[in-house]
């Protein structure tokens, strides 16, 4: 089946739907007049709603990002490997499973049976649809911990070869999921990264810098802001070996004159919070937690909280727990805007502290941007406004839906992707002199930089 938005490859702000308090999704552009029916008043677009309401977060004296994994598929590789989802990491671990057995998959296929009791189903084409790699994954840990307990107590313990086929499986399957995720490189067309950072790069550095959160471990951020010359405060040193450190998100970089003592605080900073780690993470044998791309080992553990259902009691170990009250804090913070795109709230972690903040702080505003709000065939049609589908939503969306429609002027949920969303974003009048040196420096390079 066709997907609408296949047809769409670039970021379009045109594409973006407002859901309105009568519940519907309200298109981008008014109407055109009838003149076989002069008499109908054409219904208006929610262009200037959502241009107000994304001027108004430029301009909040706090503003918090979270991108999900629905950002990341923005990022392309031409003729090479992209942001994978959630059923790209089944079928890639199936066949790194069975590495040696490509034909019909028999290793990773008799263990997810034996967890999980059957397999998906195949699908037309007769090729197995993607399971749950997040139940597998978690099935499989509660299993291990649970035969370890027994391999650990009882000495006439049987199942030890099951053991020790479980421990290896995990293994492969989260090896296979860090090199996946690790698809960014220096060819990597990232245009709507680079897009969102730019335009807010442009706030007045006397604000509080913008806080990114993101649950992706690929580097489409920071290689994004390293082509874009922006700073990222993300808790590590600067040293030679790069060190985590909470502490590091304390610090801020200013321009001091050598003739004087005058500081001025620098502008393209942000602060950048990787709440499930990062393929460039590495934790040693001694817990510290490094920066490094070196291959995984007992001494370079990857830093990742992998899709299982145990993420939320994971969160709770470092450097995630510093990620995460880092996040809670910046949602109370007064005057505050949220902005959330390619987040689909399957993560009660970070679902309920949003949550939380919604019910709490009243001066909080969220921008919420998905594509899956709306079923993508319904599209194709032209008609101006679409109805809202609670049952399709997760709980987390449905409820913040529900307060769209009784009136809450705080939440503004757009129908749409992470860059057209990032073109939507009104660029910011006037610029420093830095800035528009960097843009001189820009096009004598020959390219935007994305």
């Amino acid at each position: 089946m066709k997907n609408f938005w296949d047809g769409e490859p670039v970021g379009k702000k045109e594409l973006l739907g407002l859901l309105t308090r009568d519940g519907k999704w309200l298109r981008w552009e008014g109407e055109k007049e009838n003149p076989d029916d002069p008499s109908r008043k054409p219904k208006a677009g929610c262009k200037e709603q959502v241009e107000e309401a994304l001027l108004a977060a430029l301009h909040s004296t706090n503003v918090v990002v979270l991108l999900g994994s629905g950002a990341s598929f923005s990022a392309k590789n031409n003729k090479g490997p992209s942001a994978p989802g959630m059923g790209d990491l089944w079928h890639a671990v199936r066949d790194a499973v069975s590495a040696e057995n490509l034909v019909d998959q028999k290793e990773f296929d008799d263990l997810a049976k034996k967890v999980m009791g059957g397999l998906p189903q195949n699908d037309s084409e007769g090729k197995q649809k993607a399971g749950d790699i997040e139940s597998l994954l978690s099935l499989c840990k509660m299993q291990i911990e649970l035969l370890s307990i027994r391999a650990k107590n009882d000495p006439d313990f049987a199942d030890r070869n099951w053991l020790e086929e479980l421990i290896e499986f995990v293994r492969v399957a989260e090896n296979t999921i860090l090199g996946k995720v690790g698809f960014v490189g220096a060819g990597t067309d990232l245009p709507a990264h680079w897009a969102f950072l730019k335009k807010f790069a442009r706030r007045t550095p006397e604000k509080p810098r913008v806080k990114l959160f993101t649950t992706n471990y690929d580097l489409c951020i920071e290689t994004a802001g390293l082509r874009l010359g922006v700073v990222l405060i993300d808790g590590f040193s600067h040293s030679a070996e790069q060190r985590f450190s909470r502490d590091h998100f304390d610090y801020d970089i200013v321009r001091r004159a050598a003739s004087g003592t005058k500081a001025d605080y620098l502008d393209g900073v942000f602060h950048l919070c990787k709440l499930h780690g990062s393929v460039d993470w590495r934790r040693r044998s001694d817990d510290v937690v490094i920066r490094s791309v070196d291959d995984p080992g007992e001494n370079r553990k990857p830093v990742l909280i992998y899709p299982r259902s145990s993420k939320y009691q994971e969160a709770f170990e470092s450097p995630y727990l510093d990620m995460f009250a880092a996040l809670q804090a910046a949602l109370r913070e007064p005057d505050t805007t949220l902005i959330v795109s390619g987040f689909g709230f399957a993560d009660d972690h970070i679902s309920a502290p949003i949550w939380s903040a919604i019910e709490t702080n009243l001066s909080l505003r969220i921008v919420l941007c998905d594509r899956g709000f709306v079923e993508h065939q319904k599209l194709f049609d032209a008609a101006q406004e679409v109805d809202l589908n609670l049952g399709g939503l997760r709980p987390y969306q449905s409820k913040i839906a529900r307060l769209v429609q009784q009136g809450d002027t705080r939440i503004t949920m757009l129908n749409g992707r992470f860059e057209d969303l990032a073109d939507a974003l009104p660029m910011i009048s006037g610029k420093t002199d830095r800035q528009l040196l960097q843009d001189r420096l820009e096009k004598l390079r020959g390219g935007d930089g994305s």
